[in-house]
């Protein structure tokens, strides 16, 4: 979800909150029966499919699950502007939305707010029938009008630092990704209330009426009709994430919020979570009540007893924050937390006392049977490491369960900036001397394909997958994961190659006079080389180790090829992206929704397309594919429209996908009703319960 894992690191979603993907368990919340035949029936939430505990694995507290983590940092709690997994887990366990994921599916999905929908023949409107009976936390009335006020609200205040350009495309158009760009389309007000408030007050106006227009609720009929500007195949997952989650006006307003009003709706846009009232507090309908916000120390869940459905069987779920792993292990080892945030470094201490694990299974897209453990390895990589009992052993009755193995919804793409941002006035340090002289290179060097293809060629998989997961990864074919239209196995990606590296080079023309650079009489990079920086942001190892498999691997071909590598803090490296200064970066993206757009997207005509600085060509060319395979609904139509984007990307290297990380998370063996979806932004609370 989230713009370059701002708020969680790659470390932590791969060791805590992937630990809880796949599996059977049901997620949503229990039909009251009263849906109709337009919407799925929603599950109940009996979980039977679990697998016993062994009768000796019992939790002294059973009403309280305890998550042990390295950090409890929310952003925010407004729904609107939220885009990190930590604040997003909040949200999913205390407010919710119109449909929901129905159990692991990322693809299905049943009623939640809304009881049922319709979706007019054209695919462009869709109609929801709000259901009846549910209070917020603090008694209002869920009506119709809270659920068109919240779209509205969302959409409205917008900003390229919330999720909104998810929605803004559905009811805007593709590319239009911020209200601002409604009310300006040269695209000059972006994040900007000041400039925004004293633009054109017309089309200020027009712009919020345009949103009212398309989002309307009758609360006589209990409905919300929303019309979209094309038929958007992914519309339901876009609502059914946090984003979508609905709020009380009356509530919003009385704390502060914006009052529905066209008038005065540039006075909120672009909200920051610091200056955000809804940041700290929560007035939802879902299973859980926020009891204590204490940032930096501790969050706590208390059980929504008004709850519309069956309420949830915890009391309550507390995350404390415990920075030392030492700390958090003890903590499990003892059984006083249920779940911790296991540092991939310290996997190996977990998988010694693991008593029961599942294997993911990639041709059912699930994980398989719990399989007790008989033997351990601790030389072996990933799942080799453990040997399940044969029919009659007994196993070691280690204390935890592990699942292991299964794809994350995640990637880290290498990406070339084609045309580095640098002036008289503010030169760029991180282009050495900013021409091709051996000492740094020209701002336009990526814009060359064949360098862009050399360094593909360049990069080693091999040594990423062993050195820096152990294994537990796969190489990155294409930006699509698996399951989606567009993945296909034998989609063309680049391979570790120093032949063709070297060739790749010796046919660029960086000089641009027309003879390439094996050719060249005066000189050009093969004969010239060239010296680059390659940031990361500090604390993370794996775009540490990238940038120094890359630098290794240029050297070995042309000892006058340098990329240095830069350490920056977090701040600096996201500035300098946005800023495009940064020729050479990697560019994490973990998925909003499972679908190929929302890869496509960010990666071509949206945030990283933008920060490479790609010609308005390139951009054009991607809109084009993105604009049909978004309207069209068959999968499989889908699936050769996406084929398309997936060999233009391959045939400029317009970046490299890298790899895709397997998941490796513990809980406790009496943990059971864990609903194993790998879209949830963190547990989802409602249908677990301890032994």
């Amino acid at each position: 979800m989230r713009k370059m894992f701002a708020l969680l690191s790659l470390l932590v979603i791969a060791s805590m909150a992937l630990s809880a993907c796949g599996g059977t368990a049901p997620t949503a919340a229990p039909s009251t029966g009263d849906t109709t035949t337009e919407a799925t029936e929603a599950p109940s939430t009996d979980t039977g499919t679990d697998a016993p505990a062994a009768a000796e694995f019992k939790s002294a507290d059973p009403s309280t699950l305890i998550v042990a983590e390295s950090e409890v940092g929310i952003d925010t709690l407004d729904p609107a502007l939220a885009y990190d997994t930590a604040s997003a887990e909040i949200i999913q366990n205390t407010y919710e939305t119109l449909v929901f994921y129905d159990g692991e599916a990322t693809d299905k999905f049943v009623p939640m707010l809304a009881e049922s929908w319709e979706l007019s023949a054209d695919g462009m409107t869709y109609t929801f029938k709000i259901r009846s009976g549910v209070k917020f936390h603090e008694g209002q009335d869920l009506t119709a009008s809270d659920v068109a006020y919240s779209f509205q609200r969302g959409l409205l205040q917008g900003g390229t630092s919330s999720p909104q350009w998810l929605l803004a495309e559905p009811f805007f158009g593709v590319g239009v990704d911020d209200v601002s760009v409604v009310v300006d389309p040269e695209g000059t007000l972006y994040d900007d209330r000041e400039l925004l408030s004293a633009f054109d007050s017309a089309a200020v106006v027009a712009a919020c009426e345009k949103v009212k227009s398309a989002i309307v609720a009758d609360d006589a009929a209990g409905t919300v009709t929303m019309t979209l500007a094309q038929p958007w195949g992914p519309f339901l997952p876009t609502i059914a994430q946090s984003w979508g989650a609905i709020m009380s006006q009356s509530w919003v307003v009385e704390n502060g919020g914006w009052d529905g009003s066209c008038d005065t709706w540039q006075n909120f846009y672009g909200m920051a979570s610091a200056d955000n009232p809804f940041s700290g507090i929560v007035n939802g309908t879902g299973p859980f009540i926020l009891e204590k916000f204490a940032n930096g120390e501790e969050i706590i869940l208390a059980r929504n007893e008004s709850y519309w459905a069956e309420p949830a069987k915890l009391e309550r779920v507390i995350l404390k924050q415990v920075p030392e792993w030492g700390t958090r292990f003890a903590m499990m080892q003892a059984g006083d937390a249920d779940i911790a945030t296991v540092p991939s470094a310290n996997r190996s201490q977990m998988d010694e006392l693991v008593g029961i694990y599942q294997e993911f299974d990639l041709a059912a897209n699930t994980y398989g049977p719990l399989q007790e453990v008989c033997g351990y390895d601790d030389s072996a990589l990933a799942a080799a490491k453990f040997t399940a009992c044969a029919a009659g052993e007994t196993g070691n009755n280690g204390q935890f369960l592990l699942r292991i193995g299964r794809p994350v919804l995640s990637m880290d793409v290498l990406l070339y900036n084609w045309n580095i941002a640098t002036s008289e006035e503010s030169p760029n340090p991180y282009i050495g001397s900013g021409a091709l002289d051996g000492n740094g290179i020209p701002a336009d060097f990526f814009s060359d394909v064949h360098i862009r293809k050399a360094f593909a060629y360049c990069f080693d998989f091999e040594t990423l997958l062993s050195d820096v997961f152990s294994g537990e990864a796969v190489q990155s074919l294409q930006l699509p994961l698996a399951g989606m239209p567009g993945y296909f196995l034998d989609t063309p990606h680049y391979s570790f190659d120093t032949a063709q590296c070297e060739a790749e080079f010796k046919l660029a023309d960086v000089d641009k006079d027309g003879i390439a650079a094996g050719d060249d009489p005066e000189g050009d990079v093969w004969t010239t080389g060239f010296r680059v920086q390659m940031g990361y942001n500090q604390g993370n190892p794996t775009r540490q180790t990238i940038t120094e498999i890359l630098s290794g691997s240029l050297a070995s071909v042309n000892e006058l090829f340098l990329v240095e590598t830069l350490g920056l803090p977090w701040p600096a490296y996201l500035r300098a992206q946005r800023a495009k200064q940064l020729p050479l970066m990697t560019g994490g993206w973990l998925e909003d929704i499972h679908d190929p757009h929302n890869w496509y997207q960010p990666y071509t005509t949206g945030t990283y397309g933008g920060r490479q600085s790609l010609p308005d060509d390139v951009k054009a060319q991607f809109r084009d594919i993105l604009e049909r395979g978004v309207s069209e609904t068959d999968p499989a139509a889908r699936a050769e429209i996406y084929k398309e984007a997936n060999t233009l990307y391959y045939d400029l290297a317009v970046g490299i996908p890298l790899e895709v990380a397997t998941s490796h998370g513990f809980t406790q063996r009496w943990l059971q009703g864990v609903v194993l979806n790998p879209i949830f932004p963190g547990f989802y609370y409602y249908t677990m319960y301890k032994d």
